[in-house]
């Protein structure tokens, strides 16, 4: 198999354009879930070059799957030792674009000997562009061309304007072409350029339209990757861009806004078709496109126009919450439907992209939606498959025909129906009042660019996964933890045979102690090859993130990693935007002395009973941090259109503290990105700080926890002893009406209970499991994360001196430890792009802990 597709690759590069020769396009129905996922894990198997041309979304809906010919072979076994119905959609995709290029030559022929432009065929980039210089000159009272900017190959990325006259009038936008081998999207767009200019003055519609508003139409929004398709490879989708650290060429445009960004609706793997990019907006025919609607300010309508599928879709795609204004664009959606069926029958399906579709993170209209732009639809034209990508030129006008009839459909509504300018967060008064807060951003230019002589490096280590199988092989790993001298980190410690104990092993140890596994039987397997790539891969994400003041949290970046100044600088906005619901409590100050920052979301009261949310206990665990910020949003977002959540808000105060260790985080990012402790000072040893999450007066010092003080476990010289502990036990003391209390940590998906220091169970322990499985259970029905879920003791291991131990031991009935993502792919490394749909998960089951507090007083 990898000799024929060496062999097909060599071939290909031999000739400059990629052929197609016996490659096939399989049309794949999965019956159930199991074969949805095995059809996804096919798309990642890079050495079967599969492409799918409409991808797996749900049980009993086709995917399109193109798969060169040295692969068919394989993969039609996979598919039938799997049960996985298909039939074959496409014979031979050569044959059609042998048929395409001999359809485009005779209309060359034809338009030279006429010198017209013949709408019924597909032209190059330069054609298109030579066309657009021709309709202005033809209409220039009506038609001009504007450069928004320049492509990654330095293309000009040029603009139709079509317009009667005035100054910054609303506007309508319609970009065709994002997706490069979408031909007929191009191809509709030249037949709509003139279509308008030619119907101005004739038509009353579009005549009202023009009157009144300006028509912004980019015909070639992708032009590298268009020049790419009749130069080297038709079935181009992407854009041109190097990606760094990779092979693999382009970002997938449609991925690319800031909308959702790195979601699970995306693929974080530059090798893929729907890879999102280093960061958002990181195209310039995306940014491009973004400046120019950001910098007009008064764009009403957006259109973007694909292929292939029969829909019109409007937001979501990046989460299943319907818009607040999704039942009018259903009903626009429907009307224009309607309209396009009525030219040739034509049967359109419409719905949000999330539920018509499936899940689609950082996508065009989802970004203009957020920004203001009330009606943003997309459009994915004929055909539902037969040909696909490679519709028949005979089908251009009829396509672009009826898509006309849809396209001005909207564009009168819109004109008879004037969106409310929705004025960014932010007037003038409110900057000027909050805008000494942003000046804090100034300095975190500076703070990920850590000095080379101080940066821990990860260079050449590995994680490995051990899996002791009897007794004697887990004593054996226990005695681990004991030899220094390897400098071992524990990322899940040992626990019983059978549990997989996962270490990050510093390259000069790796030798010795794969040999010593190996001499004693016990089995490993490699879980992350080089610990210090992930670590720059993080790093660079990071740095390549847009900087800019951040005056509001509505441009905050959920999706990313930040420093501690930033999400300081956070809360200090949420704060401000909120006064009548969030406040800032500084709680203590830690060993370092910074402050020890709790949020407060309440309705007014005095001791009313409360729920505690703490994240980034252990500071390595960044996606607790993280998590921590998008609930304090979401918490401000929801708080009165959300039933079950203002239910809670009426009666309870929420205290969230997102960086409860601040010592060991900023040390994370400045020195140690693997830093697990406090950084208070050790008597008597060089080893610094005490693992906080030991540190309690519940089983202290018992079996558990460590008294080494280089131990990650180290409990500490007393209970309480490190500032931040205190600092929680003395506010929970003093408060007195705790009702519930969640700590959040990862890695592992768990959900625990007490207790940890004794296999004793608790009194309420039948009452805390049956509300752990409920909160798993709606965690899961998200994104299907599966998630366990019992007592500290018997799900994970024996754990002294644990935060929810002492608050149990405290009377908060209701006290749950969180393990968040993933179980050990990434572990502490987990990439950005999994931070939002983490937090989403998590959010789901928190509310159920929270209801069930509010239901079941105590």
């Amino acid at each position: 198999m990898r000799i024929l597709l060496v062999f097909a690759s060599l071939m290909a590069a031999a000739c400059s354009e990629q052929l197609f020769v016996g490659d096939q396009v399989l049309r794949i129905t999965a019956s159930n879930e199991e074969q949805i996922a095995l059809l996804r894990a096919l798309g990642e198997q890079t050495e079967l070059q599969v492409d799918f041309w409409r991808h797996p979304a749900s049980p009993g809906r086709p995917s399109d799957l193109r798969v060169p010919f040295p692969s068919l072979q394989a993969v039609k076994t996979l598919l039938e030792s799997n049960g996985i119905s298909y039939s074959i959609m496409i014979q031979d995709l050569q044959k059609l674009l042998d048929e395409e290029k001999k359809a485009m030559a005779k209309s060359r022929r034809t338009e030279r000997s006429t010198g017209t432009f013949d709408f019924a065929s597909y032209h190059t980039i330069d054609e298109i562009y030579d066309w657009m210089d021709t309709l202005v000159a033809d209409h220039p009272d009506l038609v001009s061309k504007l450069q928004i900017g320049q492509s990654y190959e330095n293309r000009s990325l040029y603009v139709l304007k079509l317009s009667t006259g005035g100054s910054n009038r609303s506007a309508i936008w319609l970009d065709t072409g994002i997706h490069s081998r979408e031909w007929i999207t191009q191809a509709t767009g030249a037949w709509t350029a003139n279509k308008i200019a030619e119907e101005y003055g004739q038509d009353p519609s579009v005549t009202a339209v023009l009157d009144s508003m300006d028509i912004f139409l980019e015909i070639i929004a992708n032009p590298d990757g268009f020049a790419y398709t009749h130069s080297s490879n038709r079935m181009w989708r992407k854009t041109r861009s190097i990606n760094a650290g990779s092979r693999c060429i382009g970002v997938d445009p449609n991925r690319n806004w800031d909308a959702g960004f790195g979601g699970s609706g995306s693929s974080s793997n530059p090798c893929s078709e729907t890879y999102r990019g280093p960061y958002a907006h990181s195209e310039r025919e995306v940014k491009a496109i973004a400046d120019f609607i950001l910098s007009h300010g008064n764009v009403k309508l957006v259109i973007s126009i694909h292929s292939y599928s029969q829909m019109l879709l409007y937001p979501y795609g990046y989460k299943t919450a319907p818009a607040p204004g999704h039942q009018e664009l259903n009903e626009v959606a429907k009307k224009a439907v309607s309209a396009l069926a009525a030219v040739y029958g034509t049967k359109y399906t419409y719905g949000s992209i999330a539920d018509t579709i499936y899940l689609a993170d950082g996508t065009t209209i989802d970004w203009t939606y957020d920004h203001g732009v009330k009606y943003s639809f997309t459009l994915e034209l004929r055909d539902t498959g037969c040909y696909g990508f490679i519709l028949p030129s005979t089908q251009i006008i009829p396509t672009a025909t009826e898509t006309w009839a849809a396209v001005l459909d909207i564009m009168v509504y819109v004109l008879e129906h004037p969106p409310q300018k929705r004025e960014p967060w932010g007037a003038a008064g409110t900057r000027d009042r909050l805008f000494w807060l942003t000046m804090k951003v100034l300095v975190l230019l500076a703070a990920l660019v850590a000095v080379a002589t101080s940066t821990e490096m990860f260079t050449g280590h590995q994680v490995l996964r051990i899996v002791p199988t009897t007794e004697e092989e887990l004593q054996k790993v226990h005695e681990l933890q004991d030899m220094e001298e390897l400098q071992l980190d524990f990322w899940l410690a040992p626990r019983v045979p059978g549990h997989p104990v996962d270490i990050r092993v510093p390259l000069p140890s790796l030798q010795p102690l794969k040999e010593h596994l190996e001499d004693n039987g016990i089995s490993y397997s490699v879980m992350i090859k080089d610990v210090q790539a992930l670590v720059e891969h993080e790093q660079m994400e990071m740095l390549h993130r847009p900087r800019q003041l951040v005056l509001s949290t509505d441009s905050f970046n959920f999706a990313a990693y930040h420093t501690l100044d930033e999400i300081y600088a956070f809360i200090d906005l949420l704060v401000a935007e909120n006064p009548n619901l969030v406040s800032k409590i500084e709680i203590g100050r830690s060993t370092e002395d910074r402050p020890l920052y709790v949020l407060r979301f309440s309705r007014g009261g005095t001791n009313r009973p409360a729920i505690w949310i703490d994240t980034g206990i252990h500071s390595r665990e960044w996606v607790t941090q993280a998590s921590g910020v998008w609930f304090a949003k979401k918490i401000v977002q929801d708080h009165e259109n959300d039933e079950d959540l203002a239910s809670v808000l009426n009666e309870f105060d929420i205290f969230l503290e997102i960086v409860t260790n601040p010592d060991g985080f900023v040390f994370t990012h400045t020195q140690n990105r693997m830093w697990r402790k406090t950084r208070s000072r050790n008597s008597g040893s060089l080893c610094v700080g005490v693992d906080p999450n030991r540190n309690w007066n519940a089983g202290f010092g018992e079996a558990g926890a460590s008294r080494n003080p280089c131990s990650e476990t180290y409990h500490g010289p007393y209970a309480n002893s490190e500032p931040e502990v205190r600092a929680i036990v003395d506010f929970v003391n003093n408060h007195g009406n705790i009702k519930a209390f969640i700590s959040i940590h990862s890695y592992s998906q768990l959900l625990l209970y007490p207790y940890g220091y004794t296999n004793t169970p608790v009194p309420d322990h039948e009452e805390l499991h049956e509300i752990a499985e409920r909160a798993v259970t709606a965690l899961s029905s998200l994104y299907g994360t599966s998630y366990k879920y019992g007592s500290i003791y018997t799900t994970i291991y024996q754990a002294s001196g644990n935060t929810v131990d002492w608050t149990y031991n405290q009377g908060i009935k209701y006290s749950f430890t969180f393990e968040l993502r993933d179980t050990g792919r990434y572990g502490f490394l987990l990439p950005a792009s999994q931070i939002i749909p983490t937090a989403q998960e998590t959010w789901l089951a928190l509310k159920v802990i929270m209801q069930y507090t509010l239901d079941h007083p105590y």
